[in-house]
């Protein structure tokens, strides 16, 4: 039997999915995803499903089979409120990692953006993980101290042609 397809769309409100991909986060970065508790960033998500353009939840799903999800906001990271927006809290599954599904996220939140008629996302992170983004095109814009770590602050340069109308967003 042929396995359902992968599909990436925005968190709908009343899906159920903010639960789980709050438990899933929060227990993985837990104040690093901007809120001091798994409520506060339940209900941040719950939020961000029926706004507007940003803050968007893109969530990626095979079937009824949620495998990860990324956040794509406003504001990231406190000490630099000038860069907007940011790509954050890309997370896949245990069981669906090494097949693509972080690669189509990113792809996915770079669109968004692209599509609401940004020039550029950024994006920050640690570790082994510069590697990996640069492997997909985003680019070091600094190392920086934050929250008791050095983090690697990227950017991804989007396409003239990938960005949608005449609305260009610095």
């Amino acid at each position: 039997m042929n396995e359902p397809s992968l599909e990436i769309e925005r968190l709908a409100a009343g899906s159920g999915l903010a639960t789980t991909i709050a438990s899933l986060q929060f227990k993985f970065w837990g104040p690093l995803t901007g809120y001091n508790s798994l409520e506060e960033y339940e209900r941040f998500l719950c939020g961000a499903a029926p706004s507007g353009p940003l803050p968007a939840v893109l969530v990626a799903r095979r079937g009824p089979r949620f495998l990860g999800s990324v956040n794509l906001l406003i504001s990231e990271m406190k000490i630099r409120p000038a860069l907007s927006p940011w790509m954050a809290q890309l997370f896949v599954t245990d069981d669906a990692r090494s097949q693509g599904v972080g690669n189509a996220l990113v792809d996915a939140a770079v669109t968004h953006a692209a599509d609401l008629g940004f020039r550029r996302i950024h994006l920050y992170t640690s570790g082994t993980l510069p590697s990996y983004y640069a492997m997909l095109g985003w680019k070091q814009i600094e190392e920086v101290e934050y929250l008791g770590k050095v983090r690697t602050v990227m950017a991804f340069e989007l396409c003239a042609d990938r960005v949608s109308g005449e609305q260009i967003v610095d």
